[in-house]
């Protein structure tokens, strides 16, 4: 789950909580939209096994997400970031076996997804349960590639697998950005948040950054743009599902959602030359 610290017009602090799963649909629409490879006749079923994985990557949160922990030291619900390895882990497991089933491409996009995470966690990679669960995942995530690229040879090679697992990363961050830190109506751009560099050092590098709506201006989207524009329409209109909660001390689970107030976050993403 995404925490993300939002005020009422009245100024009073409240909870943004965003489902995984939300996130992670949002990240297939963009990478849907996107130009570049699987366009071909012989890779479209690569493009359509990819872009299934994509938005289905964080499935395994489905449970967790009907009752979120809470953090009783902070007086919140715990986000993403927060889980203890042992949480995560079992939760990155369900959204592989997930992604076996839609086939073994995406099980080897969204393994390799965890792995990355865990690999770039300075904490996790010294945690025993950390090197266990990377030790059984590893020889699994091979054993997927090789069913994958056994289907067709002369097509399924490293190059294009690898390709496809940039496209979950670089849609992953910038989904995560707006979920997390793209201003709304009215909102100035956070420290740190008004822009984002998605997929960095990939061939889908791209920055995107908040263009500052103003409440003013009576539509309910933010503004958003992103360098260089890589979708094929002119502008993609990005509405996120949330929960929106009062901050505040819940005893459990169920009485912090039914505390919310269902609210859509929506932003427009024009290519910089809409905004000139």
């Amino acid at each position: 789950m995404i925490r993300r610290d939002v005020q009422l017009p009245d100024g009073s602090p409240c909870w943004a909580l965003i489902s995984q799963i939300e996130h992670a649909r949002i990240s297939a629409l963009l990478a849907s939209q996107c130009r570049g490879r699987f366009g071909s006749a012989q890779s479209s079923l690569i493009r359509d096994e990819a872009l299934v994985a994509i938005a289905a990557h964080d499935d395994g949160w489905a449970e967790w997400e009907q009752a979120p922990q809470l953090d009783a030291k902070h007086d919140r619900p715990l986000s993403f970031m927060e889980l203890p390895v042992c949480d995560a882990t079992a939760i990155w497991s369900k959204s592989i076996a997930v992604a076996e089933e839609i086939g073994p491409l995406a099980a080897w996009m969204v393994s390799g997804h965890f792995i990355r995470l865990l690999e770039h966690s300075e904490h996790a990679q010294y945690d025993p349960l950390t090197r266990s669960w990377l030790a059984e995942i590893r020889p699994r995530r091979e054993a997927w590639f090789a069913r994958w690229q056994a289907i067709d040879p002369e097509v399924r090679d490293m190059a294009i697998a690898n390709e496809a697992l940039q496209w979950l990363w670089a849609f992953d961050e910038a989904s995560l950005w707006f979920c997390c830190s793209a201003p709304v109506v009215g909102e100035a751009p956070r420290v740190g948040g008004g822009f984002e560099t998605a997929g960095r050092g990939t061939a889908l590098e791209m920055r995107f950054a908040g263009v500052g709506a103003s409440a003013a201006s009576h539509d309910p989207r933010g503004q958003a743009t992103v360098t260089p524009w890589r979708f094929d329409d002119g502008c993609i209109d990005v509405e996120v599902e949330s929960l929106i909660v009062p901050a505040g001390r819940y005893e459990t689970p169920r009485d912090l959602l039914a505390a919310g107030k269902p609210l859509s976050l929506r932003w427009r993403l024009m290519p910089p030359t809409a905004l000139a």
